[in-house]
């Protein structure tokens, strides 16, 4: 059975209205409540729970009596004068003293009191002590003690070598004395005699020349330097006591001891003039350098 487009519409609206009808009935129901709920109540006699009880208390006050007239009052009689009594002695209670047995006194002797100083304490500051400086002051007093024992080791040297220089002149004055005058001897004697001359004048050149150097040979202290070390040097020097040649002959194994003895060389302004009666125009001088200990040989 087949519905026109009419009719299914119609039906369509017939079943979408079919809920206006419960909700109307619930929002009349609601209303038929609440307006009963507010009603209601009023409506309907209440009763008590209890019953209201007053309680009143009668108190009956007396009546007051009437007043009656004040009667006067009869006037005392006038009392003799009596002698006075005379005043009995009181009886004296005679106290009875017990002597309480005191403790014995403890004498105490107080000790003296500390006089008090106006004085602030004074507060003990330790200075921090400056290690840097205080080693390099030592290694500075060392210096000065290892340069003081060189100086008179070469003064010493120095006293010997004028010792045999002396020795070497009056040797060769008895040498003279004996074989006669100098130009009437054999060409022998003389020329022994001049060797012998050049050789004191020589020795007497590398004293000298020893004794300057030592003066400046001073290692530092701040390593133990080993007794092994040892460094020759090779100098030529000319009359006037210029260095003309420098020659390293012989190293040491530690590059800071050569150091030091190259600066010791080149500390050095000039080197001693040649004697007069020194006749060579220049000279080679080897020098032996060891820890605190020098070697001068031609």
């Amino acid at each position: 059975m087949s519905l026109s487009d009419t009719a299914f519409f119609l039906r369509q609206e017939d079943a979408d209205r079919r809920w206006l009808w419960p909700v109307g009935l619930a929002v009349i129901f609601h209303i038929v409540v609440f307006a009963l709920s507010a009603t209601l109540p009023s409506l309907i006699h209440r009763r008590p729970l209890l019953n209201e009880v007053i309680t009143v208390n009668l108190v009956a006050l007396p009546k007051l009596a009437a007043k009656r007239p004040a009667a006067a009052r009869p006037r005392r009689p006038v009392p003799e004068k009596r002698a006075k009594p005379v005043a009995r002695a009181k009886p004296v209670k005679a106290e009875i003293q017990v002597a309480r047995r005191q403790p014995a006194k403890v004498a105490v002797k107080a000790l003296p009191a500390k006089p008090i100083s106006l004085r602030p304490l004074s507060r003990k500051i330790k200075v921090a002590v400056n290690t840097r400086r205080l080693e390099e002051h030592r290694r500075r007093q060392q210096e000065k003690r290892e340069r003081a024992k060189a100086l008179a080791a070469a003064r010493r040297d120095e006293k010997l070598a004028e010792l045999d220089a002396v020795k070497a002149r009056k040797a060769l004055a008895d040498m003279l004395r004996d074989t006669g005058a100098l130009e009437n001897s054999q060409p022998r004697r003389a020329s022994a005699g001049r060797q012998q001359i050049q050789s004191i004048v020589f020795r007497q050149y590398l004293a000298s020349l020893d004794n300057k150097i030592r003066q400046l040979w001073v290692l530092p202290d701040m390593r133990q330097w080993r007794h092994g070390l040892e460094m020759v040097v090779v100098l030529t020097i000319r009359r006037d006591g210029t260095v003309t040649n420098t020659y390293i002959e012989k190293k040491s194994q530690d590059p800071f001891f050569d150091q030091f003895v190259m600066k010791t060389i080149q500390s050095v302004a000039a080197m001693p003039h040649f004697p007069p009666l020194m006749r060579q125009k220049s000279i080679e001088v080897g020098l032996r350098f060891r820890p605190g200990e020098l070697v001068t040989a031609n």
